[in-house]
């Protein structure tokens, strides 16, 4: 197997890496959501943001995704924000949960080490989002997960940090909400392989939006979303590149899904994606996430996958 590589950013690091010859790892099977009590339209910090939310249409959304995971043989854990709240509102200079609408896009507080039984806390990048891991703090520890702080640059979770399925080979989006400079420290930190990818359209914010792994030889990408260096760098790795039809990444959140082995979460709305990922040899589940997507969100962001907590495997 190679040695851990660290960030590979030269064109010559980049042509050596050879996927199957890092660390493999075991896949995480169990899923953290928030639950939506608060979740609402308060600020607007991307592109997608805007109209009105049906607090009630939210909560069956929500609860249709739940079900679906759980069908696919997930193990669905809930942080209650307001539950959590009593542990870390004690003096804490942390406000309640009211004043976090986003709290239920799970996915940007955290990253799950490779094993997944302990995770890195994000560092977020927008003020009116930055307590929301202290929530996820005091939550992953009462599960028993391992906490260990965020990088000192800004790093939004595992909304920009995707592990590659099987390997221990990290995708890193910056550009827009994490800086490049958090997979220096997060390389070392989780002794994992990290490909950085430059993010360049401010509405594909996080790498979640426009990069979906389906296994090992294959995801969904959204090109437009990427630098040309980037894209050469997906095309590098993966034997097939999917890519998701522009106007359903946009509109419907295409990318920004789920996969369960070879069944793909995603939300509705999506033909084309759905027809070309069929072709290619997957199920796909639909989900209706019409009001998370007016704050810029859906399946991925509204999950986090995580490992066992205590597990034995290495961080």
């Amino acid at each position: 197997m190679q040695e851990r590589r660290g960030v590979l950013d030269t064109p010559d690091e980049l042509r050596a890496l050879s996927v199957t010859d890092l660390p493999s790892r075991r896949g995480h099977t169990t899923v953290a959501m928030v639950d939506p009590e608060f979740f609402d339209l308060s600020y607007s910090i991307n592109p997608h943001m805007g109209g009105e939310i049906d607090t009630a249409q939210a909560r069956r959304q929500w609860d249709q995704l739940r079900a679906v995971h759980e069908r696919t043989r997930a193990d669905v854990h809930v942080l209650d924000p307001a539950t959590v709240w009593e542990s870390v509102g004690n003096g804490a200079d942390v406000a309640p949960p009211e004043a976090h609408p986003d709290m239920v896009f799970v996915a940007n507080h955290a990253l799950p080490t490779a094993g997944g039984e302990g995770v890195v806390l994000a560092r977020m990048a927008s003020a009116e989002r930055e307590s929301e891991p202290d929530y996820f703090r005091a939550w992953a520890r009462e599960q028993g997960y391992t906490v260990e702080p965020a990088p000192t640059a800004r790093f939004e979770g595992a909304g920009d940090a995707i592990w590659h399925p099987g390997r221990r080979l990290l995708w890193g989006g910056h550009g827009i909400r994490t800086e490049r400079a958090a997979y220096d420290e997060l390389a070392d930190r989780l002794d994992a392989t990290v490909v950085p990818l430059e993010l360049t359209d401010e509405r594909y914010f996080h790498l979640d939006l426009c990069l979906l792994p389906l296994s090992e030889t294959a995801a969904l990408v959204q090109p437009d979303a990427f630098a040309a260096s980037a894209l050469e760098r997906l095309d590098a790795v993966f034997e097939t590149l999917v890519e998701a039809p522009a106007d359903e990444s946009l509109d419907s959140f295409a990318v920004n899904g789920g996969v369960i082995d070879d069944t793909v979460i995603t939300a509705t709305g999506a033909p084309g994606a759905t027809q070309r990922l069929e072709r290619a040899g997957y199920e796909v589940v639909g989900v209706d996430t019409g009001e998370f997507r007016k704050a810029g969100g859906s399946v991925g962001c509204l999950t986090l996958w995580l490992g066992t907590p205590g597990g034995s495997s290495p961080p």
